[in-house]
C-alpha cells in the first residue's frame, strides 16, 4: 500500500478485478506528498477509506440498469483522489471523511511522577566496582585509579547508566 520513490511517499491499491473494465484502471497509484513515514501512512489510511468506499458504489452501480453515468462519476472520483490527502489531517481542516469515525473526547488521568534517582556518578562507580572489590588485585586498583584520575581531570565527574547486573563479587 506505501511505496517510496526518492523521498515521497506514494499511496498504490489495486483495483478489483471485477471493477477494472467498469472504472479504466488496473490500480491507483497518488502520492501522499510527504517523506515521513507517520504522515504517510495516515494519509494513506484516509485513501485506503476512501478508494474502498468508491470501490463499493461501483460494485453497486454495476447492478443498476442505467450504471455508465453513475461509473463516470466515480472514474472521476478516483482521479480526483488526490485532493483527499492534502491536509496533514482531516482533523486540521475540520472535515471528516463519511468512512472515518468521529473520536470519542479523551479523559487524562494525572499521573504521579516516580522521584528521579541521582545518577551513578564515574568516581563512584569506581569505587563501587574497582576499588571495593575484594577480587581486584592492587595493582587493578592503583591503574583503574590513575586512569579515572586522569579522564575526571579532562572532562569532570559525570553520570553514567547504572548496569542491570552488578560486576562479579560486588
Amino acid at each position: 500500500m506505501l511505496h517510496v520513490r526518492g523521498t515521497t511517499y506514494h499511496f498504490r491499491r489495486i483495483v478489483p478485478p471485477a471493477l477494472r473494465t467498469a472504472l479504466n484502471r488496473r490500480e491507483i497509484w497518488v502520492s501522499l506528498k510527504t517523506g515521513y513515514q507517520n504522515e504517510a501512512r495516515k494519509r494513506a489510511s484516509l485513501l485506503h477509506a476512501r478508494t474502498t468506499e468508491l470501490f463499493s458504489q461501483a460494485h453497486l452501480s454495476l447492478a443498476e440498469p442505467d450504471a455508465s453515468s453513475r461509473l463516470e462519476g466515480l472514474r472521476v472520483a478516483l482521479r480526483d483522489l488526490q485532493s483527499v490527502n492534502l491536509p496533514s489531517s482531516a482533523h486540521e481542516t475540520g472535515s471528516v471523511p463519511v468512512s472515518e469515525p468521529i473520536p470519542k473526547p479523551l479523559t487524562v488521568k494525572k499521573m504521579t511522577k516516580a522521584p528521579k534517582a541521582q545518577p551513578l556518578m564515574l568516581s563512584g562507580a569506581l569505587k563501587r566496582f574497582v576499588l571495593d572489590s575484594p577480587h581486584a588485585s592492587a595493582d587493578t586498583k592503583k591503574a583503574t585509579q590513575r586512569a579515572v584520575d586522569l579522564f575526571l581531570q579532562a572532562f569532570g565527574d559525570g553520570g553514567i547508566e547504572e548496569p542491570l547486573v552488578d560486576a562479579p563479587g560486588s
